[in-house]
């Protein structure tokens, strides 16, 4: 199913601004209660008792994924695991997911906090200097793996990963990954999904073809969910949408100097990109919130109405959204902690709280070994 908004390049509206008509909003059942339905069941990849295809979509944005990777964290830990058909990552929201789908999403989650502060992953300096400031060769194969990151894990799930892209070449059409394959293939798309233009280096090769940052393409890859078939759809933004929505444009001299920059090193389709990256970001925030409240819907190539479910996790104000380099351990362990509790309130469970809150005071510890089997079977009673 490829979907249809506008066709002006690079902006996403949702085709409809009218309610739907009932007939239009199945399936009935939510997406919440699907999953709900499959954790009491102890529901399996492969083995569904229900005909729905359930997608997870995961916001990156740099460190500010410590938000999503929270909510993960707390996804992880509820027992839902095995409850998603298909995860789909952007950027650093990609590899997130791929500690999320290799039952490792605690231990993944630490990164933000510890390795990714400081160098060798991080140094700003040479963001002045039109060097790369973000080491994704270190993050992947080193720091990633020294967390338990292990790709026969992800070979092995029955849990779909894709990741978005953003091609370099305007004629490839190439936005979405499917992440399998030998160990450098794997290594090369979660790199290419968050190599950030010019901060991040040289563009990243995979099959031949070169990318960087999927949050150009997409930054919440609600759409791909579902292009790939999804029937129910879980959000999980690393900041409110609705103050994406609101996101103001780049000044003319914002914008000549950043393209230009981009363009050097990437190139014109890249550096074009960036420049509506603002313009574009609000519209697809914009549709994602009219979809989620049934104002308007996305349209595949037939005219038909997408006729699934849709929830966005909402992040209150107060909980503190890191800047895209940030370093400080303590904003960063708020905005995980602030995630995690999102995730929690959207599944109602106000009251319960995830192990990592208590694993943050000794960062250093192995967090491998949770009470999972016992939180799990709380969980399915307290739903």
């Amino acid at each position: 199913m490829s979907l249809l908004y506008n066709r002006i390049p690079g902006l996403v509206k949702a085709a409809a601004t009218e309610p739907l008509p009932s007939t239009s909003v199945a399936p009935q059942v939510s997406t919440t209660d699907v999953l709900r339905a499959r954790l009491a069941s102890e529901s399996m990849p492969g083995q569904r008792a229900d005909d729905f295809r359930v997608a997870l979509a995961v916001e990156g944005g740099g460190m500010r994924a410590v938000v999503s990777s929270g909510m993960l964290l707390a996804l992880e830990q509820l027992g839902f695991g095995d409850a998603f058909d298909l995860v789909i990552g952007t950027s650093a929201g990609s590899l997130a997911s791929a500690f999320f789908v290799a039952s490792q999403a605690t231990e993944g989650s630490v990164l933000f906090y510890t390795d990714l502060t400081a160098a060798p992953f991080l140094d700003k300096r040479n963001a002045f200097k039109r060097r790369k400031a973000i080491d994704l060769d270190y993050l992947v194969d080193t720091a990633s793996r020294r967390r338990g990151l292990e790709y026969s894990q992800l070979r092995e799930s029955g849990v779909e990963l894709w990741a978005t892209v953003c091609p370099v070449e305007e004629s490839n059409p190439v936005h979405l990954l499917r992440v399998e394959g030998d160990n450098d293939r794997i290594g090369a798309i979660l790199k290419a999904s968050a190599a950030l233009p010019v901060l991040g280096g040289p563009s990243r090769y995979v099959d031949g073809n070169a990318y960087v940052d999927g949050g150009l393409s997409e930054q919440i890859p609600w759409r791909s969910a579902m292009d790939l078939g999804a029937t129910h759809i879980l959000v999980l933004p690393s900041r409110a949408v609705d103050e994406v929505e609101e996101a103001g444009r780049m000044s003319f001299v914002e914008k000549f100097a950043t393209t230009r920059i981009v363009g050097s090193m990437h190139g014109d389709h890249v550096a074009d990109l960036v420049g509506v990256l603002p313009e574009s970001a609000a519209n697809q925030a914009n549709a994602l919130l009219a979809i989620a409240d049934a104002s308007a819907t996305a349209m595949d190539t037939s005219g038909s109405a997408w006729t699934g479910h849709l929830e966005v996790v909402d992040i209150p104000a107060e909980v503190p959204v890191p800047a895209r380099l940030e370093t400080k351990r303590p904003v960063l362990v708020d905005g995980l902690i602030g995630g995690a509790q999102s995730l929690l309130d959207h599944f109602g469970l106000g009251s319960v709280s995830v192990e990592q809150r208590v694993v943050l005071q000794h960062a250093e510890v192995s967090v491998a070994e949770l009470r999972s089997e016992q939180l799990r079977s709380v969980i399915r009673r307290t739903l």
